[in-house]
């Protein structure tokens, strides 16, 4: 009887809030993942950064890496006008949020506004598109991964699940799909990993 009130009492603490929490969460904003694309060299006039799930990380103010640009796959008839991508976001730093998307829509004016408001909005995405550009090995693509250690060295065949720049860390899978790894981008064919 004893060990059934010991176990209930401890699920009963884990579940008050902030028992049980080491870790204190921030909020990351819109306005976080916008400065990161002007640091990137990335002009944000007349663009709108939103954030479609809230995003958490271990500090307040990390630093991001742009991973990959995509066209958004289902559009929003009627709730964004101009043009849109997809810009899927990580922390620099591993572990300290998980990678997320954001939504930026590049808004064109309406009519008879004339064509620099056109102009601007094909420039922004344009400028979106070419963060895409330092992108190293691109998802599907067929590579090596090495793993070294000081006893053995271990050459696999895998496919990038994963856009990744030279230096950060994407998963990767064997060719069967029964195995996934995180390794090293080293350059468009090459990972490494160490065990």
């Amino acid at each position: 009887m004893k060990v059934k009130w010991i176990v209930g009492l401890l699920l009963a603490s884990m579940s008050v809030p902030g028992w049980g929490q080491s870790q204190d969460w921030f909020t990351l904003t819109a306005q976080q993942v916008e400065r990161a694309l002007q640091e990137k060299g990335i002009r944000t006039v007349g663009m709108q950064v939103t954030l479609v799930a809230n995003v958490v990380a271990t500090e307040p103010n990390p630093v991001f890496d742009i991973r990959a640009v995509e066209p958004p796959g289902n559009s929003l008839a009627g709730e964004h006008t101009g043009t849109q991508s997809w810009i899927r976001v990580a922390c620099h730093e591993s572990g300290t949020c998980l990678p997320f998307y954001a939504l930026v829509s590049c808004a064109e004016h309406p009519a008879g506004s004339g064509s620099d408001s056109l102009n601007t909005a094909s420039a922004a995405r344009k400028a979106i598109l070419n963060a895409n550009a330092v992108i190293t090995i691109r998802t599907g693509t067929h590579a090596m991964l090495v793993m070294d250690d000081s006893r053995s060295h271990i050459q696999i065949a895998v496919i990038s699940l994963e856009n990744g720049m030279t230096g950060h860390t994407v998963r990767v899978t064997s060719p069967d799909h029964k195995q996934v790894y995180l390794a090293e981008v080293v350059s468009a064919h090459l990972l490494r990993k160490s065990f």
